[in-house]
Parts: C-alpha cells; structure tokens; sequence
C-alpha cells in the first residue's frame, strides 16, 4: 500500500473534496457564466435571485460528493493505488457531471433533456470540476510527505520474542553465526560482505559474513527484520527513536551510535513494519 495515500480514504478529505467542489463550481458559474446560465444575454446583471438560483448548485454538488465519496467509494475499500484513484476521479466526474444535468435541466424546464446533450454537458462540467479535485488531492499528498515524525519507540508487549535465535548465514564456510533477537542490532552492507552488528556480553560486536543484504533479507523469514535502505537492514526490536520525514527519515538504534537512514524505496515497509511492532510516545 502506498502510505502516501492514506489520507484518500479519510473523512477529513472526502468531506474537504466535497465541499471545495461546491465552493469553486459556484464561483465558477458566476464569475465565468459558462453553460448558458445567463441565457446568453449580454447585458447580464448580477441580482439576488440569480445568485440565488445558481447557488442552488452549491448544497446539491455537495451532497453529491459526499454521497460519492462516504457511500460509494467504501464499497471498494482496500483498493488504494494511483491506478484506482484515476478510475475513481473519472467515475466521480461522470457522477456529478450526470446530476448536475438533471439539476440543469429541472431548473430549465427541461429544456436540454436529450441524449445528445448529455455527453457534452458532462464533458464540460468535468473540465471544470477536475481543477478541485485535483487541487485537493495533491494539496493532501504534499502534507502527506511533508509528515514529520519525532518519536521515541518502545515494543508492544509480546510482539516479538526476544529470546528467539536469529541464525545469519553467508557464502563462507565459516559464515554462520546466531543469536538472540534482543541481541542482534542491524545490517550493513560493505562490498560484497555484510556487516552485523549484534551484542556480545553486553558489547556491541561486528561479524562480516559474504552474502549481499537482499539474499541474507530474503533468507531470513522474520517480519521484525526490515530491509529499510539498500545498504541497512534493521531489527524493528531493537529501534529506540525515528526522526524526519518520509524523504529524509532517520532511525536510532539501541545500542548504536550510528542513525540508520530510511530510503524512499524502504519508507512504506519500514513505516510499516514500526506502527506493527513498536509503540510511539
């Protein structure tokens, strides 16, 4: 899942969208009288009936968006890609392209109720209501990214065993090496050898093995293991603190003297992998 998008399915977007779709198509018709909402008159005054008859465009875009967005869109939960949010934009143009017709024409006497007439209207309205949904979908990416996070971790209880045996094996023949889960710290790769750093009575200690950090990642089948950059594997048991934001994100070890830093590549996964296991303050 792409982290970055949470915020699509969220009640403070949809009602936001919603609203800012009404807002801008009204102010839209008035300042810009496309549609032939003026009759075509070129002497067009604005009065307060007119303002008033064109705002009825305000509550009914409204409600339809937030019936699009809190009744339909829930029936395909757990899809969230950038995939599904360029069908569901073009489904939600049609929608509201489809009822601001009806609502065209219920204020016209029907005047335009033909067939012909109904691709054209919601091609046009959907060249307008794109600016506000687009708009606001990249205005919520942005401060989605911008997220910032300056936690101190601790685990949940009895989410990870820490007297399990990690066993790390390499290309070498003397390349095998285990240890507890509370013991191991992170991976690091150098070259073609990989660098544990781990605990030994107490004392942080080094064990290089010959292997690449993707092979040794994929050996090792422990959810609490998170490949978080392209040169870092760490224990999620054994993260004491995150700071930054998903483009610079850093991760202190218990331990260690060393600030891991998180990858845009790794960012969802380890992001991920922490909301599971640890527990923020």
């Amino acid at each position: 899942m792409h982290q970055e998008l949470v915020f699509f399915n969220t009640p403070r977007y949809k009602l936001i969208l919603s609203f800012s779709i009404g807002l801008f198509l009204y102010l839209f018709l008035i300042a810009f009288l496309p549609f032939g909402v003026n009759n075509y008159n070129p002497n067009h005054t604005y009065t307060f009936e007119f303002l008033y008859e064109i705002g009825q465009y305000i509550p009914i875009t409204i409600l339809t968006s937030l019936i699009n967005e809190f009744g339909i869109k829930p029936l395909f939960k757990g899809r969230l890609s950038y995939t599904f949010i360029i069908g569901w934009t073009i489904w939600s143009l049609i929608f509201l392209g489809l009822i601001m017709f009806v609502t065209y024409n219920y204020q016209g006497d029907w005047h335009d109720w033909k067939l012909s007439s109904v691709f054209g209207f919601v091609a046009d309205v959907s060249k307008v209501l794109i600016f506000p949904i687009v708009g606001t979908f990249f205005y919520f990416r942005y401060k989605a990214l911008q997220e910032k996070y300056d936690a101190f971790l601790t685990n949940i209880d009895s989410s990870i065993d820490d007297k399990r045996m990690i066993h790390f094996t390499g290309q070498g023949t003397n390349d095998k090496i285990s240890m507890m889960v509370a013991d191991f710290i992170y991976a690091k790769a150098q070259d073609n050898y990989i660098e544990l750093h781990y605990l030994k009575n107490g004392q942080n200690s080094r064990f290089l093995i010959r292997s690449s950090l993707a092979g040794l990642h994929d050996s090792l089948d422990y959810g609490f293991l998170v490949r978080c950059h392209r040169s870092f594997m760490v224990n999620l048991y054994n993260v004491s603190s995150i700071k930054g934001g998903r483009n610079d994100l850093r991760i202190t070890m218990s331990h260690a003297d060393e600030m891991i830093p998180v990858s845009k590549t790794y960012v969802d996964d380890t992001l991920e992998g922490l909301k599971k296991y640890k527990r923020f303050q």
